[in-house]
């Protein structure tokens, strides 16, 4: 008599709980690419990830060396501990880990599942609600995906997130203010005068939220801080500055400052307008 193959999974994401019968629970939370050969356990399990994206209509996920190394350390924690979670005694939470991996994201989830093969382990995740969302999901553009065996058991983590592209504060900064001044252009107004700011960099690095005030600023007209993590959008409450003509100088401070709040690819942004 044939017996049934024994398969476990687990999935993470967004602030809530599910248990399964089957060892199951599902939590997910809101922030260089290289594929691996083909010929690996990790890119066969990714390979058909992709295949049901596609089937679904969906655009394929990017393979991520971070998420598949944030990835590989926590499978090889699954098959030291011989069970399955999403954080061990001693290790960070899933976006933490991510984070510490280089990783710069928006949103961050993860399943892990133990089978016998590749194709056990894939069936069983798509035939878990929360796994299968987490696979077929549009919060997400990349994965990275780790297998380790130990004693005929095959240990799987797949992380995914929505990867941001890397930036310095000054490649920011100078991609911001282009940003900005074309949306004026649109408007039909004068293109601002663009200074950086040591001081309002300062602020930037401080502020929770407090617009600055800079001191010896001349004709300063307004001050505004706010986050973002992708310097091609103006954030709506500049709205009445790329309309205005009442303002000719933009001074600009920014710093990098990912946390748990706000994701790993979070900067502040710290502006004084003046006449």
């Amino acid at each position: 008599m044939h017996s049934k193959p024994i398969y476990r999974w687990l999935a993470q994401s967004r602030w809530k709980i599910t248990f399964f019968t089957l060892a199951l629970c599902f939590i997910s939370s809101l922030t260089g690419q290289a594929q691996t050969t083909s010929a690996s356990p990790a890119q066969q399990l990714f390979d058909l990830l992709n295949q049901e994206r596609e089937k679904a209509g969906l655009k394929k996920y990017a393979w991520d060396d971070h998420l598949s190394q944030a990835a590989l350390a926590h499978s090889k924690l699954l098959a030291d501990h011989r069970e399955l979670s999403h954080q061990f005694p001693e290790e960070a939470a899933v976006p933490e880990r991510l984070r510490n991996s280089g990783s710069r994201f928006t949103a961050s989830a993860e399943n892990v599942a133990t089978a016998s093969t590749i194709e056990e382990a894939h069936q069983a995740l798509m035939a878990s609600p929360g796994h299968r969302a987490n696979i077929l999901s549009t919060k997400y553009n990349a994965a990275g995906i780790a297998i380790v065996e130990s004693k005929g058991n095959l240990y799987v983590t797949q992380d995914f997130a929505w990867v941001t592209p890397t930036y310095t504060e000054e490649q920011f900064r100078t991609a911001f203010a282009a940003t900005f001044n074309r949306a004026r252009k649109e408007n039909g107004l004068a293109v601002v005068e663009v200074i950086a700011d040591s001081r309002l960099h300062s602020s930037a690095c401080s502020t929770n939220g407090e617009a600055p005030i800079v001191t010896g600023q001349a004709n300063q007209v307004a001050a505004v801080v706010f986050t973002s993590f992708d310097p091609e959008k103006v954030p709506p409450q500049l709205t009445r500055y790329v309309q205005s003509s009442g303002f000719r100088r933009m001074s600009i401070g920014v710093c990098f400052r990912p946390d748990a709040r706000y994701g790993s690819a979070n900067f502040w942004v710290a502006l004084s307008f003046a006449e």
